[in-house]
């Protein structure tokens, strides 16, 4: 029977327990780290960014070749450069040769790590002003029970049934020495963010607004490599509903991927600035590698 064994059974499904221990024989010979960066870029859209058209600007999809090769360095999962890294940052942290202090940890770091949040807070913002069942899209509201305390990062009203809904946006990073262990051990979940969003709901969901208007929470979370959080998916799910929306939705989506690889490979180029004491050259302006700078030439080796 096609599509079927005869007993409702998929062949697809009937195939489960054969890829899992072939997995299983695969992630024995690696070490803790090596299966929990598999784990980051499988499933979940964590590969929209590979999908996106190479239209130019800073809206556009276009990543430019030199940063290119350093994005594709870290989602194959070999080091950034070819040219190892000091063993230590500026910052004082060890630095391994895969650049996950330069992208997740390092202080000097923050800064990109800001702008990467802003932006996709302004990506949603955007998506969600102009659909038609959403309303008072706001970024940055304070809740006044908290005294200014607490600031999600958005609120915005559903026109028809009234929910406000108030929302936080956060990259979770699966590579924070907790997270290994069960990134690693579950690598078809998405553990990093849904801690992330388990963490963001429990900080904001008790100071809503306890009004005869309804109020709720929702964490907006993506993981460093691109996997979207189920409570996210889910969210964006229900706000972007129809086939109207599906097309903002996955925009949205696409566009949120992109940026986020768009920041590695500037991470990957001012993570080495931190680590060896000169300064790094802008990625992602354009240059073909003929015309980039040692620094990124090497990024691209």
């Amino acid at each position: 029977m096609l599509g079927g064994n005869g007993d409702g059974v998929a062949p697809r499904d009937l195939s489960l327990p054969a890829h899992a221990a072939r997995r299983a024989r695969i992630y024995a010979e690696l070490s803790l780290w090596e299966p929990a960066e598999m784990a980051a870029t499988q499933s979940h859209r964590a590969a929209l960014w590979l999908s996106a058209l190479p239209t130019p600007g800073v809206g556009g999809g276009a990543i430019p070749g030199d940063a290119m090769r350093a994005a594709l360095r870290l989602w194959i999962g070999v080091a950034p450069r070819s040219t190892p890294p000091a063993p230590c940052c500026r910052c004082g942290a060890d630095v391994d040769t895969d650049g996950r202090n330069f992208l997740s940890a390092c202080p000097q770091q923050e800064l990109r790590r800001a702008r990467l949040h802003h932006h996709i807070l302004g990506l949603v913002a955007a998506a969600l002003r102009p659909a038609p069942a959403w309303a008072d899209v706001v970024v940055e509201a304070g809740l006044d029970e908290a005294h200014g305390v607490l600031r999600p990062d958005l609120r915005a009203k559903h026109g028809t049934s009234g929910v406000v809904t108030w929302a936080d946006v956060s990259v979770a990073w699966p590579f924070a020495a907790r997270m290994v262990a069960p990134v690693a051990d579950t690598p078809l979940r998405v553990v990093a963010g849904e801690a992330r969003e388990a963490a963001k709901s429990a900080k904001y969901s008790s100071s809503l607004p306890a009004t005869a208007t309804p109020h709720e929470f929702t964490p907006l979370v993506w993981e460093a490599f691109g996997r979207v959080a189920p409570a996210t998916d889910r969210w964006l799910t229900e706000a972007f509903r129809g086939p109207a929306l599906a097309a903002v939705r996955a925009g949205l989506l696409r566009d949120v991927s992109v940026a986020m690889w768009r920041s590695h490979a500037r991470g990957v180029a001012y993570g080495c600035a931190s680590c060896f004491g000169f300064e790094a050259p802008p990625v992602g302006g354009g240059a073909t590698m003929e015309g980039a700078s040692p620094l990124l030439a090497r990024i691209g080796e």
